[in-house]
């Protein structure tokens, strides 16, 4: 069941014109900011390709997230040592799980899954 709702103490506008005129101008300031970065965002009324570009940063990508686990770094130079080598002959990839590397143990799970399936 909903709760009521609180009564309203003096909502008037005659009761603050200092504080309402306020709110409207930073309302409305608001509502330009927002639009202003919504058409940065989109490219929309972005200037002519002759005219040199804003010194504006590249938008914020929201949601841009890779799945998966991440890569591990690269060391730096050389080869991955022998111990650490993919047991696939002529895989230069560092292993990770069973003696593989990614690729190839992605690989030799899909073949097990798929035969599984079939029989």
């Amino acid at each position: 069941m909903a709760r009521p709702r609180k009564l309203a103490v003096n909502t008037s506008p005659a009761s603050s014109p200092g504080l309402q005129g306020w709110a409207e101008m930073l309302g409305e300031a608001m509502g330009r900011g927002v639009a202003r970065g919504i058409n940065a965002g989109l490219g929309v009324g972005a200037p002519a390709p002759s005219a040199p570009a804003p010194s504006t940063p590249a938008p914020i990508q929201v949601g841009v997230r890779r799945r998966g686990r991440p890569p591990r770094a690269k060391t730096a130079g050389g080869p991955v040592p022998p111990d650490r080598a993919c047991k696939v002959d002529g895989c230069p990839n560092e292993a990770r799980s069973k003696g593989l590397c990614s690729k190839h143990y992605q690989a030799e799970r899909r073949r097990i899954l798929g035969k599984s399936k079939g029989a």
